[in-house]
This record gives C-alpha cells, structure tokens and sequence, in this order.
C-alpha cells in the first residue's frame, strides 16, 4: 500500500501526539523562551488515583473533565497556569485518549479529527508551549502506561493507516481551541 503524503502526516499527527510540539521548534525561539516560568500558584487537583487508575482503559476521571486524573495531575504540576497552555495539552489529551478508547473506524476518525485540531491548536501557541517541552516528553509515555492501553492506542494508530483524509494546517488559536476538544460539535457523530 502507498501512503500519500496526505496519510503520511495524518499517521504522523497521532503517532507524535504531543511529541510533535515538545520541542517547540528550538532555535527559532528567543532565548527568554527557553527559560521556564516562574512557580505557578498551586492548582486544585483530583486525587491520586493509584494503581486503581490503571485497572481499565478509560482510567479515572473523577471530575468528568475528559482528562484521567492522573494526567491532569501532571497538567497541574508542570504546566503552569496559563489557561491556553494547559487547555491546549489537556486537549491533547483528551484526542489521544480517545483514540485509545476507539473501537472502530469511526471512533478513531473523530479521535484523530481532535488530535489533528488539538496539534492546530498547540502550534498557535507554540512559544508559549516551548518552555513545557521536558513536560510534554514526560506525558507521552503516562497516556499509555499499561499493556492494555499501548494495544488500544496501536489499534487505533492502525485503524488511522488505513484513512485517506484530507488534512489542513490552521495554525490558530479560536474558540474551538479555548473549549473542550471532546465537546466541541464538529467531532460528534
């Protein structure tokens, strides 16, 4: 099978979920950037939810935000407190869980839709995201912590393969980004 170059970036988008912008193209930055911010003020949190995190796919949501508690947890410590920053990776987030909870071709198209507007999304703030970068490496591999959940996201990322979609770049911040990527209207089914 040939992949177009069109698929090419689509697979790129879910393989490199929050990767892709980690490192907030260095170089091309100011060097105030790459200084990281001042503490931020402390952030209410969801409880640990432990090993019991772990027990299903889905996770724990305790306050039904879309972001497991324990990536919320790691939102709220290390990505300060600007609401942009933290609703663009929280965004992110919530795409990439998605696609691990997909279960069919469907699913893993309005998964990837997110995923791909949530990477529009982090691009238009990417400066403010360059100095989280050590971050968002570190929450890669907690989206996919247990066996369960890297056989899910590999199914999905199959599923994904296998769609030609037309895929465009919007490097900008609007409402769509400022609103929970999960229940913005253009994803539903």
């Amino acid at each position: 099978m040939k992949l177009t170059a069109a698929r090419i970036r689509y697979a790129t988008a879910g393989c490199l979920a929050l990767a892709l912008l980690a490192a907030a193209w260095p170089g091309a930055l100011p060097a105030h950037a790459a200084r990281l911010p001042a503490a931020a003020p402390p952030i209410e949190m969801p409880p640990d939810p432990g090993e019991a995190g772990r027990a299903t796919l889905a996770g724990i949501d305790s306050n039904d935000n879309g972001v497991r508690d324990d990536l919320e947890r790691h939102i709220a410590r290390h990505f300060g407190t600007d609401e942009r920053v933290r609703r663009a990776v929280a965004n992110a987030v919530i795409a990439t869980q998605q696609g691990i909870l997909a279960t069919d071709a469907d699913d893993s198209a309005a998964a990837q839709a997110m995923l791909v507007r949530a990477g529009d999304c982090m691009g238009a703030i990417a400066t403010d995201l360059a100095p989280y970068g050590d971050a968002l490496w570190r929450l890669r591999p907690l989206i996919d912590d247990t066996p369960e959940r890297k056989e899910a996201m590999a199914a999905h990322m199959r599923r994904v393969l296998r769609m030609d979609s037309a895929v465009r770049e919007e490097l900008r911040w609007d409402e769509r980004c400022a609103a929970r990527i999960d229940e913005v209207e253009e994803w539903r089914h």
